[in-house]
């Protein structure tokens, strides 16, 4: 099967993003979108579960479980079943609203997190009424939806469409509705001014009379993209979710899906490499560093989908669908997030204690499908008052100079007023040393900051990391997992 341009690659739809210095610009007054790396107090499920009990216990460890229920019965019984996993009650809270056949996926229904100027942080909640639709390569094909009556006409999954105004109080965050279909799984953002969808979400929005004008202008408006990069759809017939393809690691790097080389969908996949992803600049003006994750099939043609892992503060959780590949993607996981922990998860319906019978109908064996797994299924409560922290790093490879200037971008979103943070760059040189440190200083631009390393070496390499730290104690660091995670770059 050739490699099917589907409609022509639209990147960088929406331009004049603001840059001082060369830097990527996020005033105060705009809004941002916040990234799935990005500090988080909780993770939002549904109960019952659809997600394995083993995965429900370490998710309980690093944050507050926001668990859906139908009712106070179900509550009741599902207190019970986390009691015996060793989940305490302040690990959880409880969001009682009615349930509609698409509960489960909180990522595709589940509200967006933006900080929105002075008001901080809202949760936007798009158009989820017409659930996930389906549709071919042509970014123009006709939608098929799943839920339809007898006579064919569509089934609106109105619960699910009203469940982020239950999310949002019980979270403490205001929220804010939009018209557009904006679903989860077919949304990345870098947490500057960068997102990507693959095109069948440009499908949707004309199918309930949107324009293309329209969605990209409401974008920058709502959430601060400034370019958003449209893919073409990479499978045959599916929802075509961007999850399943592809992961933003953080916002230079992505995680790209490679199916085996005789799978029916490899040319697609390394066309869409090829032609499309190949030539986007990051938010700091490069190529984006593209890394791949090797699939396999473990059903007939099926692919596992580990690209549809969670990203949550600093662990990774990837799904697996017990075939040897397993192995090697956990491996790969780990080689492209240096210091996170990576913890895999197998989803064998027959070993888990409590699961509905229509997740035994739908799944059979393994709970998660090329189409349809962990990501989809978890979503995160960020942190309303994070700081906030990007990193213009230095190339891998530089010349020698008398020193060495890393720039950067830090808001602390907690902050009552300017000037309350101080700030650290740690170094150190070939990995023999130990860290020195140097400080952070303010350059007189809003939110922007900048750190300088003492150069005149050659053929070293060196180490860093930078940190961050308010007035209430409250630090972070970039990359999250620091020291253990850290950036390098080689002298010649």
């Amino acid at each position: 099967m050739p490699f099917l341009l589907a409609m022509g690659f639209i990147a960088g739809n929406i331009k004049g993003q603001s840059t001082v210095r060369g830097l990527p610009f996020v005033p105060s007054s705009e809004p941002r979108m916040v990234a799935e790396w990005e500090p988080a107090n909780g993770v939002l499920i549904a109960w019952p579960p659809r997600i394995p009990h083993k995965l429900i216990k370490e998710l309980s460890k690093d944050v507050v479980l926001y668990i859906l229920v139908e009712n106070h019965t179900i509550m009741r019984e599902s207190i019970q079943w986390l009691s015996k996993w060793g989940i305490m009650p302040n690990q959880v809270e409880f969001v009682v609203a009615p349930h509609g056949p698409d509960v489960s996926w909180t990522r595709d229904w589940g509200p967006h997190a933006v900080f929105a100027g002075s008001e901080g942080m809202r949760l936007v909640d798009g158009n989820y009424r017409l659930s996930t639709p389906l549709s071919g390569f042509a970014c123009d094909d006709n939608l098929e939806f799943i839920f339809k009556n007898p006579a064919g006409e569509i089934i609106y999954t109105e619960e699910e469409d009203r469940l982020p105004g239950y999310v949002g109080p019980r979270a403490g965050i205001k929220r804010i509705e939009i018209p557009y279909a904006f679903t989860g799984g077919n949304v990345l953002a870098d947490g500057q001014r960068t997102a990507f969808s693959s095109c069948i979400i440009l499908n949707e929005n004309r199918f309930n009379g949107f324009t293309e004008e329209a969605f990209f202008t409401d974008m920058q408006r709502i959430f601060g993209l400034h370019d958003y990069n449209i893919i073409s759809n990479f499978e045959e017939f599916g929802i075509q979710h961007i999850d399943c393809f592809m992961k933003l690691l953080d916002e230079e790097r992505m995680l790209v899906a490679r199916p085996p080389a005789d799978h029916p969908l490899s040319e697609q996949y390394e066309g869409i490499v090829k032609h499309e992803l190949s030539k986007l600049t990051n938010v700091w003006g490069r190529p984006y560093e593209i890394l791949r994750i090797d699939l396999a099939r473990y059903q007939d043609d099926e692919l596992a989908a580990y690209t549809n892992s969670l990203i949550l503060n600093k662990t990774v959780y990837v799904p697996l669908f017990s075939i040897p590949q397993d192995t090697v993607a956990l491996s790969q996981w780990q080689e492209a997030m240096p210091g996170y922990t990576i913890k895999g998860f197998e989803f064998v319906l027959s070993n888990e204690p409590v699961l509905s019978s229509e997740v035994h109908e739908q799944y059979h064996d393994i709970g998660w499908t090329s189409g349809d797994a962990l990501h989809c299924r978890t979503r995160a409560i960020w942190d309303t008052a994070m700081i906030y922290i990007s990193v213009d790093r230095l190339p891998a490879l530089v010349d020698k100079a008398d020193a060495h200037t890393i720039n950067m971008i830090m808001k602390d979103y907690g902050a009552k007023q300017a000037g309350t943070v101080t700030g650290e760059l740690f170094y150190r040189i070939d990995r023999k040393h130990d860290w020195k440190k140097v400080p952070v200083v303010f350059t007189g631009i809003p939110d922007h900051f900048k750190a300088t390393i003492p150069g005149n070496q050659a053929g070293v390499t060196i180490d860093y990391y930078v940190r961050f730290t308010n007035q209430n104690g409250k630090s972070e660091c970039m990359p999250r997992p620091a020291p253990a995670g850290y950036y390098s770059f080689a002298i010649r």
